[in-house]
């Protein structure tokens, strides 16, 4: 019987699929932020981006994918295959991490990389989320279990690498949505005392 696990926060882990999902989510989002960027200050959100993609990758073809492809192999051919693209896809996406990685500032093919791994990336997910994830919803394959042992893994090389927790990917965003709200009070309040001093002088 498998332990049960706690996250680092407390709570009680999400069965495999949602795990993942959420981790999809999450990259998703750091690629939205680095097209937002100026050239150059892109760089720290690649860089986590290709440190979460790389543990990502990691813990499902250690822990998900030889577990899908026993099971889904029984399912038929095709659903079997899934699992064998998957594999494939993500050695094309390890390739353009390590290039990245590589990288500097300086490189004028930096931008255009990223850009490059962030297509492939919605690629992979479209086909993990739209194909193999519901075949795996179908199986009999016991996804919290393997969501406890992800998030073990993940833990353990988030540790390793030096990886902070994904609350702070969210952080650039509300900073963003924090500065934009006082802006808007600061102009909202100019806007009052400009009309203020208006009123007063068409009394005068």
């Amino acid at each position: 019987m498998a332990r049960a696990t706690q996250t680092r926060n407390g709570e009680k882990p999400q069965d495999a699929i949602a795990l993942l999902k959420q981790d999809h989510r999450t990259v998703e989002q750091l690629f939205e932020q680095f097209e937002e960027t100026e050239d150059g200050e892109g760089i720290p959100i690649a860089q986590r981006v290709c440190q979460l993609l790389t543990i990502h990758t990691q813990i499902e073809e250690e822990i998900l994918y030889p577990a899908a492809k026993e099971s889904l192999s029984s399912e038929g051919e095709e659903e079997g295959e899934m699992v064998y693209e998957a594999e494939v896809e993500h050695a094309s996406a390890k390739d353009l991490i390590a290039k990245i990685e590589d990288m500097t500032e300086q490189d004028e093919q930096y931008n255009a990389t990223v850009k490059v791994l962030s297509e492939y990336i919605k690629h992979h997910v479209k086909e993990e989320e739209g194909e193999m994830f519901p075949a795996l919803r179908k199986s009999e394959l016991d996804l919290k279990e393997i969501g406890q042992r992800l998030l073990e893994r993940k833990q353990q090389l988030m540790t390793a690498m030096g990886v902070t927790e994904e609350e702070s990917d969210a952080a650039p965003a509300r900073k963003r949505a924090t500065s934009k709200s006082r802006s808007g009070t600061k102009s909202q309040a100019a806007s009052r005392a400009k009309s203020k001093s208006s009123g007063r002088a068409a009394r005068h």
